[in-house]
């Protein structure tokens, strides 16, 4: 069966029933997916609601339910529960589950989660001015606007509902604010460092404010040693703006979306998402500080004796985006750890040499844990007594 033919059955599963519970992943292609989805219901008059999720939730018997980002590994999925996922799955059973991989496509590149629901959107109501929420989840996973992404972006240009500009590629409203919280790419002696970020801005300060290709040769001369040149090369690039949504480009979107859900405050992302007056302003708030956390744990993390590419630090909810700082745009592999009530939480990051979702879950699965993901980005939750020699494990199946 096609995609297009899962996603028509998708939304005619949705369509039918009075109320359907939607859980998203906690982070901006979850948060998006699931929010585009409850537009839909809601433009059909469907009742539903909408909750954010770290990790697998447990479902109520017989309750029409909706996984968003969550649930490709369930081999025994009950007809009351669909998956949108674009992980590599392993579902299977009587509900309805729409993911690329099942169609041949490699969904760790192209249709994110929020990419899938935004096709079942639109078959359940009209919801083309939604598209930036779709790019958000799109930008948010690390995809490209390439193939079938690109007919998304496309779509919603030719609808008035995106833009394109050429621009410094970093979220933030300000300038000061994209350089002093830059955690994707990390800017080392920037990020995190509000002086050096004023003494930059005046020394490329112009007529009409700070000459950006100034500004950008100085970043580069202040970051080249210690920054991977693939982070310095992100800098500047396509930005989409998204004129219909509560934040105006695609980028910031994801970043705020993403802070607020990993900082526990998943109902705020969703706010965002579903256009509620005034939760842009608490959530961009939320998620400033959840930057700042990050790259304070980055100065802070300490690295691992038994594998040189781990590293630990203290709170949980940084250690996925602390890896993606520390991992920089080439995808270096790098292991992060931090202590939480059920053991120690894993996020790897790599550049898909070695697949890091399957690595994982075989590495916890071994030792009582579980895990998963993607291959360049996975994570998972161990026994602590366990971590040593999982980490040992990770560091030489990678290679150095």
């Amino acid at each position: 069966m096609t995609i297009d033919a899962v996603a028509e059955r998708m939304a005619r599963f949705l369509g039918e029933q009075p109320y359907v519970e939607v859980w998203g992943h906690h982070d901006a292609d979850g948060i998006t997916a699931a929010s585009l989805v409850c537009h839909a219901l809601w433009r059909r008059g469907l009742g539903f609601r909408l909750r954010v999720a770290d990790r697998m939730p447990v479902l109520e018997p017989g309750v029409p339910t909706l996984l968003c980002d969550l649930g490709a590994g369930i081999d025994d999925l009950p007809a009351h529960v669909a998956v949108i996922d674009h992980h590599a799955p392993a579902a299977m059973g009587e509900g309805p589950v729409l993911n690329p991989h099942l169609d041949g496509l490699d969904g760790e590149r192209v249709l994110a989660t929020s990419a899938l629901a935004y096709m079942v959107a639109n078959r359940l109501a009209d919801c083309r001015d939604l598209a930036g929420l779709a790019a958000a989840g799109v930008i948010g996973d690390g995809q490209a606007f390439e193939a079938e992404n690109a007919e998304l972006l496309n779509e919603g240009i030719a609808n008035g509902v995106l833009e394109v500009e050429r621009g410094l590629a970093l979220p933030g409203d300000s300038i000061a604010e994209k350089l002093e919280l830059a955690i994707d790419p990390y800017l080392p002696g920037i990020s995190g460092d509000a002086g050096r970020v004023r003494e930059l801005l005046r020394a490329s300060l112009g007529e009409e404010g700070p000459a950006l290709d100034l500004l950008l040769s100085l970043v580069v001369l202040d970051t080249a040693r210690e920054a991977a040149p693939g982070a310095l090369e992100s800098l500047w690039g396509d930005r989409v703006l998204t004129p219909r949504e509560a934040v105006g480009d695609a980028r910031t979107l994801a970043a705020v979306v993403d802070a607020c859900g990993k900082a526990g405050r998943g109902g705020l992302a969703a706010s965002v998402c579903l256009r509620a007056p005034g939760a842009a302003a608490e959530a961009r708030a939320v998620a400033a500080e959840h930057r700042r956390l990050v790259i304070g744990a980055i100065a802070a993390a300490v690295p691992v004796e038994e594998a040189a590419i781990a590293f630990r630090i203290e709170d949980p909810r940084l250690a996925s985006d602390v890896a993606s700082a520390l991992a920089g745009p080439l995808g270096r592999p790098v292991l992060v750890a931090a202590g939480t009530d059920g053991g120690v939480r894993l996020s790897a990051r790599g550049d898909g040499t070695v697949p890091l979702g399957p690595l994982l879950r075989q590495l916890a699965g071994e030792v009582g844990g579980s895990g998963g993901g993607h291959a360049r980005r996975a994570g998972a939750v161990v026994p602590a007594d366990a971590f040593p020699a999982v980490a040992a494990a990770f560091a030489e199946a990678v290679g150095p």
